[in-house]
């Protein structure tokens, strides 16, 4: 069964009408729907829509957010606090919006400079709700309240090895920063570079992609290469032919730990799952996938209850209870594109998905609902 999407504004009521087409094999079995979307309040992000999950376990309302809050279209990151506040990103720059849908759009020009460019690689939230912002071109910047603070080889006197910062981490009181010259550690306001002869012979590409800490202290470094392990003093290579293919491919994409401390490797050709034992899944040939198994992953992220979200070319994919379920254009409504770039998850059951036309909200239906 083949779904088509058209988008329908009607000034008459400000929102959006979504109609959804079904055909079956090229015979005509059709049928439509329609999803019409309010917005919540003109002071709320985003627009509500009546509209339930297709094939999925569980039916969901679905949101599409105000583009005018968004620094552009396109979102590739997004994050939040505690407190409800949000931060989205992209190309273009960073968008703030607070519990109360007040919003603000930061950007090089605007923050004069604080934010080192618009061209965002990555989120992370401290311990003190402050947001560290990665910049491909522009170093590290940091957001703490209205304070900014800006990192970069130059004023670091290269404890930052490169401005090209493609993905951070953050544990404790220390900032790990993967750049396109090696990696770096912010420990106490001094810097520790790993570049040059530090990392010679022992990262297989000096450009990490991709970096995670898990609960050991050990870092995980993404190259285009194969993954590292760096324990803080050894370091362990993997690549497809010494994991017998447990890794999909030895280009590095996106890493994270879940809570069970297993790692979760995302590659230019699928992701794969090595668990504290040092067992390798990999998740090409996994039940309910399709192709999605086997496209570029954009980013993992997990759930507060342990879930485990990969986005990848073609859409997004959950993983709970030993089981994945598929969210992509053909299966959730309010997907309108295969670009699905992030997916954060939230405490109540919600996830957003920060994709090419914007950022979309995925909310279970309550029973009373």
């Amino acid at each position: 069964m083949n779904f088509h999407m058209s988008v329908k504004y009607t000034p008459a009521i400000p929102p959006l009408s979504i109609r959804l087409r079904m055909e079956r094999g090229g015979r005509g079995v059709r049928g439509s729907r329609h999803i019409d979307c309010y917005p919540m309040s003109f002071r709320w992000p985003f627009f509500f829509c009546f509209a339930f999950g297709v094939s999925h376990s569980a039916p969901y309302h679905w949101s599409l957010m105000d583009q005018q809050r968004l620094p552009s279209e396109e979102v590739l990151w997004m994050t939040q606090d505690d407190l409800g506040n949000k931060f989205y990103a992209g190309r273009k720059g960073l968008s703030v919006v607070r519990k109360n849908g007040d919003f603000r759009i930061r950007t090089r020009e605007n923050t004069g400079g604080a934010l080192g460019s618009d061209s965002i690689t990555g989120l992370a939230l401290d311990r003190y709700r402050a947001l560290w912002i990665a910049t491909d071109g522009g170093g590290l910047s940091v957001l703490d309240g209205e304070k900014w603070t800006h990192y970069t080889r130059e004023n670091t006197a290269g404890g930052l090895p490169d401005d090209g910062v493609l993905a951070l981490a953050l544990r404790g009181e220390e900032c790990w920063a993967a750049t396109r010259n090696g990696f770096a550690l912010l420990r106490g306001g001094v810097w520790t570079p790993y570049t040059g002869d530090r990392i010679s012979g022992r990262l297989p590409n000096r450009v990490v992609t991709a970096l995670a800490v898990d609960s050991a202290g050990d870092k995980w470094l993404g190259t285009i290469g194969g993954l590292v392990r760096f324990t803080g003093s050894s370091w362990t290579r993997f690549t497809r032919e010494n994991t017998e293919g447990g890794l999909p491919h030895d280009g590095v994409t996106a890493l994270a730990v879940d809570p069970k401390g297993a790692l979760w490797v995302g590659t230019q050709a699928g992701w794969a799952r090595r668990d504290r034992a040092g067992k390798w899944t990999n998740f090409r040939s996994a039940a309910g996938l399709g192709d999605l198994a086997g496209e570029v992953t954009y980013s993992l992220s997990i759930g507060s209850a342990g879930e485990v979200w990969v986005c990848a070319k073609g859409g997004a994919a959950r993983f709970a209870d030993g089981r994945w379920e598929l969210f992509t254009k053909n299966t959730a409504p309010a997907l309108m594109t295969r670009y699905v770039y992030y997916a954060m998850p939230g405490r109540e059951g919600e996830t957003w998905f920060a994709t090419e036309k914007g950022v979309v909200a995925m909310t279970p239906v309550k029973e009373e609902d």
